[in-house]
């Protein structure tokens, strides 16, 4: 489908997949519209006068001409300038039924010929409306145009041009002013969307906020923040994986992602890298001084996620998933890393190597999620959460023991505690 102006391929996509639709919509109406139009014409004529002008007839011709195009060229594909054709003429069968119906009122009814006039003033205007569907201001901008052009030319051949015509013509003039306006607005707050979107993938969207404000931020640098970082492993991934054929490794893979991804961000974390079965999120503080609160809430939320994950595995007669979870609050440094030619904003320091040590604890103290006492007290302590104390631990790599807790679930307000079943 070709792009309706120099835009981005993923936005000319989106307007022209939707204005496709709406031009399937419109032609239907209009199929309807004009068949209606040109039996009820036609056929009061040939009641009254014992003939049938040529404006009745052309609607009937382009109400079933119409349909057919529909039936054929705008099912099977689509284009901008069918669009331009459509609306053409659209205005100009107006036109010619506005000028055959003057003339055939004039000499049955001459009381009813100012109404007419009138009505094909609205019925121009509504055609001319309906370009808002089309999402092109070129299309807008020659619809209005030459419809104000036809109508013009139809008043003045038919005596009928008066001082309400020039204020009709303002009107018209006005409307393809919010027409063309409009679709050039649509197009630039779509692409915005296009390229948030797409940015979001790639960057926190935090980042993607300062840049959106700032285009300027794109030259980001290092600075130092406070972030609760989350680490996640599969365990025994690497035996299971073994005895799966590499499809299939895939599959259980993004299934698990999927989860747990949806758990991280209805919390505000941000998933910064996936690493075979690893993955690694942050909760920074610019989406609220909560953070450690959210991640330890996310970590319970992941194992609830894979506990409903692991239901369906059994029904289909697939092995179930454990996951060890590590929580850790502390300072980093945020920022763009990498070569001039390749960077990659992340999160890097002492706390984000501690989480994953953390995690990596999981399997030798038999606990799901293991939680720093820096975080865990910062998101409420046992006030909060059902948590046992793992006593201070020697991380490798660190020259200091860390104290940890095994959170197993969370405290409702009555106080009962709620635990996670193993998973």
């Amino acid at each position: 489908m070709p792009r309706p102006s120099a835009a981005s391929p993923a936005l000319a996509q989106i307007l022209g997949l939707q204005a496709w639709r709406d031009e399937r919509l419109l032609n239907l109406i209009r199929s309807i519209a004009w068949t209606t139009i040109g039996l009820i014409t036609g056929g009061s004529e040939a009641l009254v006068s014992r003939s049938v002008s040529p404006g009745a007839v052309l609607a009937l011709a382009w109400g079933v001409g119409s349909l057919a195009i529909g039936l054929t060229w705008l099912r099977r594909f689509y284009r901008y300038w069918l669009s331009a054709a459509l609306s053409t003429i659209d205005i100009t069968v107006l036109a010619v039924c506005m000028d055959a119906g003057h003339r055939y009122l004039l000499r049955t009814h001459p009381s009813l010929v100012s109404h007419q006039l009138y009505a094909s003033g609205i019925v121009l205007f509504a055609l001319l409306a309906a370009n808002a569907l089309r999402f092109s201001w070129r299309i807008s901008l020659w619809s209005v145009a030459y419809g104000a052009a036809a109508y013009w030319v139809m008043l003045w051949r038919d005596g009928a041009v008066d001082v309400l015509t020039y204020v009709e013509l303002g009107a018209f003039a006005l409307l393809g002013w919010v027409l063309v306006h409009s679709g050039r607005k649509l197009r630039v707050i779509v692409r915005q969307v296009v390229e948030r979107d797409s940015l979001t993938r790639y960057l926190p969207s935090t980042v993607v906020d300062r840049i959106t404000r700032d285009p300027g931020a794109l030259s980001l640098e290092a600075e130092s923040q406070v972030v609760t970082a989350l680490f996640s492993d599969l365990c025994g991934f690497t035996s299971l994986a073994e005895t799966m054929a590499p499809v299939e490794v895939t599959r259980m893979l993004n299934a698990f992602f999927k989860e747990m991804t949806a758990e991280v961000t209805s919390y505000g974390g941000i998933v910064m890298q996936y690493t075979g079965d690893n993955l690694y999120a942050v909760f920074p503080e610019a989406g609220g001084a909560d953070h450690a609160l959210r991640a330890v809430q996310a970590a319970l939320g992941m194992q609830r996620r894979l506990e409903a994950l692991n239901r369906a595995r059994r029904s289909e007669g697939l092995p179930v998933l454990s996951a060890g979870i590590g929580v850790h609050t502390g300072p980093v440094v945020a920022g763009p890393i990498g070569s001039p030619d390749l960077l990659q904003y992340t999160y890097i320091g002492d706390t984000v190597n501690t989480a994953s040590r953390i995690e990596g604890m999981t399997r030798s103290v038999g606990e799901h999620l293991l939680v720093s006492s820096v975080s865990l007290e910062q998101a409420g302590g046992s006030r909060r959460f059902d948590a046992s104390p793992i006593g201070n631990v020697p991380l490798r790599g660190k020259r200091e023991s860390v104290e940890i807790w095994a959170v197993r679930g969370s405290v409702p307000a009555g106080g009962a505690r709620e635990r996670r079943a193993p998973v």
